[in-house]
């Protein structure tokens, strides 16, 4: 693919200005403030788009930098690209228009139904991560971003054995911690409500507990014997007034049956005569005596103690009444709080236990571990091609002094000698940029297998030496790739002029 025409309608500082590039290399040059980085931005624009920034990020995002200098409202540009011998045109409306893409065959007079499947087309699949961690260098940025890992793994996972361009690791791994961070939120929600729970049934529990010591303590006071004494305490007093009545009967009767045997058994007519009447007198004295002596019995002592009996029995059973009551009760709060000691348990055991959300989350979880082992695994295997080819590269820009460059999967780069392993703080500021710059290039040979678009640089090798420089542009001319290079300085013409 190469870039045949760039024409910046409305675009930053620049109004219907147009480049027109060849293939090989082209240098835009410039001094500072000429606009060069807007031309680099309007390249990766007019392939992907301007996405916009939420928040604070859109007060200085690519969008609110870009926009038109005397025209905000218009904001809009057009490319023209070759690509396996056709020519498209690409017109882009950055602004809200109702049609913001629109791609053009200009060779078969055509225009595509679906604009943005047809980018994807033209563009082979490259994803913009991809695109500008490769062959689309900022200003000062060579070093690559953990983005480039993920797309690493996604192509080197597709092309072990399964080629299927709709298989992508990284959006696997995004939608599963997507998923976890949901179903952890969830857990911590569904947490919070047991431990609302468990804390609302412990409170009722402790409750309960307090009442049942209360209605403990009020059966105990209600058990003791003081109607049983007051009632023995009356028999106790009634008991010497029978006493003494049945001794005055006893009397009368004795006194009776000696005078009547007197009158019978003495000779005495006289006397017999006295006897017989006074037997008489005392055996019919012993009824009214018996009642006399009841009489007073029953109003002072049974009455009374029969008053009294009546209110201890009634104080008994109103004693009785209580007693089952409180026996009921404790009865009723005993079981309310067995079975709020159930319930309790069972919260503990769902709080605890490796049930429901925690089911799914330790599944998600695992799956994650088990993509990233297979997918570093992949990577073990199939990143030797990435770090050869990178090899390669570092060697002829550095004209064989690091022959030999390793970047696994965590994007560590280590850089080996003869003598040793150095990491990328070992080495000088230009010889990591050269690094840089060749993972790069052969990342971009492997993500864009087949395509080999524009190599887009803005200022890439201001921290290079001449000989550096040299050396660089030696591998780009000789790549046969179309290269756009924005720069400030006069040298690459001059050693490009030399080659």
């Amino acid at each position: 693919m190469e870039i045949l025409e760039l024409w910046l309608k409305r675009y930053g500082k620049f109004e219907n200005h147009k480049i027109a590039l060849k293939p090989g290399m082209n240098i835009i040059y410039g001094g500072n403030e000429t606009g060069k980085t807007t031309i680099h931005s309007f390249i990766r624009a007019m392939f992907f788009g301007l996405g916009r920034a939420r928040g604070r990020a859109a007060r200085m995002d690519e969008y609110q930098l870009r926009q038109p200098w005397d025209a905000p409202g218009v904001f809009l540009g057009s490319m023209r690209i070759e690509k396996d011998g056709e020519i498209y045109r690409i017109d882009r409306c950055f602004d809200r228009s109702a049609q913001p893409l629109t791609v053009t065959c200009e060779t078969q007079l055509r225009s595509a139904a679906q604009p943005e499947r047809a980018m994807e087309e033209l563009l082979g699949g490259i994803s913009e991560q991809a695109f500008v961690n490769t062959v689309f260098i900022p200003q000062a940025q060579a070093q690559t971003d953990d983005a480039l890992a993920e797309e690493l793994r996604r192509f080197m996972v597709n092309s072990e054995g399964t080629m299927d361009a709709q298989l992508d690791v990284a959006q696997a791994l995004q939608t599963l911690r997507k998923k976890k961070k949901q179903l952890e939120q969830k857990k911590k929600k569904e947490e919070e409500q047991l431990e609302a729970q468990i804390e609302k049934k412990l409170a009722k529990a402790e409750a309960i507990r307090t009442e049942l010591e209360l209605l403990k303590r009020q059966k105990d006071v209600h058990r003791g014997p003081a109607d049983n004494r007051a009632d023995q305490s009356v028999e106790d007093e009634a008991q010497p007034v029978a006493r003494w009545r049945w001794i005055i009967i006893s009397l009368l009767l004795l006194a009776g049956i000696l005078a009547v045997a007197g009158a019978i058994f003495l000779t005495d007519l006289k006397l017999r005569l006295f006897l017989g009447v006074a037997g008489a007198v005392f055996l019919i004295l012993i009824a009214p005596a018996y009642r006399l002596l009841q009489e007073p019995d029953e109003t002072a002592g049974n009455t009374g103690g029969r008053q009294e009996k009546a209110a201890g029995q009634r104080e008994e059973a109103r004693r009785r009444a209580s007693q089952d009551y409180l026996i009921e009760e404790i009865s009723v709060r005993e079981e309310t709080y067995a079975r709020l000691q159930d319930e309790l348990e069972t919260l503990y055991q769902r709080h605890v236990g490796p049930a429901g959300t925690d089911t799914e989350l330790a599944a998600v979880t695992m799956a994650m571990d088990r993509i990233c082992e297979l997918s570093s695994g992949i990577y073990a295997r199939s990143g030797g091609r990435l770090n050869e080819r990178a090899s390669e590269i570092l060697c002829e820009l550095t004209g064989g002094a690091y022959s030999r460059v390793i970047l696994d999967e965590t994007m560590e780069v280590r850089i080996y000698t003869p003598e040793r392993v150095l990491g990328l703080r070992q080495v000088s500021g230009g010889t990591m940029q050269q690094i840089y710059f060749a993972l790069r290039m052969a990342a971009g040979e492997l993500l864009c297998a087949g395509l080999q678009p524009p190599v887009v640089l803005d200022e890439t090798f201001a921290m290079y030496d001449d000989t550096r420089l040299e050396a660089a542009l030696r591998w780009l001319k000789k790549s046969g790739r179309q290269v756009i290079l924005f720069t400030c300085q006069k040298r690459e013409r001059e050693i490009l002029a030399r080659l």
